[in-house]
């Protein structure tokens, strides 16, 4: 008999238990009813249990309809052109950024590179000469060519004066000779070309390794010079 007085008292516990919990569960699965506070295009402010169609895109605060207090802030959503503008502006802030980075790198590569500014005028300076005898070579290959274009011209000319046509193989090698002038004097531009991008190049990191020597960058440390550069 005691036993089962026990037993009846244990699921009378056991029922009060889930009495009492289950409010508790239901407010865990429901969330707390929302008011919300919009205000229309003539300024008015409203208070509604659902937002109208006019509203769904305008700023507007969530409340807790029991307290009252603001569960969260909803900004107004943007139009096409703000959101195209904002695209924009996130795309030239990221272009701006990856610009900065590639400069650092730029800038740690120049100062780990060269030791000295020593260092770095001898070896431009040797990529120089070789630029240059590609220049005095294209400029030999023109002569070459001028005097080959000369000879040919000059037969020609003593054929036509002693009233003899000009025959059909020396018109060819004429042909011929202006193509390799015109093509010889085409390299001679690119090599020149060279030469001067060379020469800026070379000037432009000289101004940048001085300023990094004199003022690095907070970003990395200039190595120092090695002895004797």
């Amino acid at each position: 008999m005691r036993i089962t007085t026990v037993f009846q008292g244990a699921q009378i516990l056991v029922l009060l238990a889930v009495v009492l919990a289950a409010p508790a569960l239901q407010a865990q699965g429901d969330p707390a009813p929302k008011l919300y506070r919009w205000t229309d295009k003539d300024g008015k402010e409203h208070y509604t249990d659902s937002l109208p169609a006019e509203a769904v895109d305008a700023a507007r605060a969530e409340l807790n309809k029991a307290s009252g207090s603001t569960v969260a802030d909803i900004e107004r959503a943007l139009t096409d052109a703000e959101r195209a503008t904002q695209a924009r502006e996130a795309a030239a802030a990221a272009s701006i950024a990856k610009q900065e980075a590639d400069k650092l790198a730029r800038d740690r590569t120049l100062l780990s590179s060269y030791s000295s500014e020593s260092e770095l005028q001898r070896t431009y300076n040797e990529r120089l000469i070789l630029v240059e005898e590609s220049v005095k070579s294209a400029r030999v290959g023109i002569d070459s060519q001028r005097g080959s274009l000369a000879s040919l011209l000059a037969h020609a000319t003593d054929r036509e004066l002693a009233g003899q046509p000009v025959d059909a193989r020396t018109l060819e090698n004429l042909g011929e000779a202006h193509r390799q002038l015109a093509e010889q004097q085409h390299v001679l531009l690119r090599r020149e070309a060279e030469r001067q991008a060379l020469q800026d190049e070379r000037d432009s990191l000289l101004v940048r390794y001085r300023e990094l020597r004199a003022n690095p960058p907070a970003e990395m440390e200039a190595p120092p010079p090695k002895a004797g550069a």
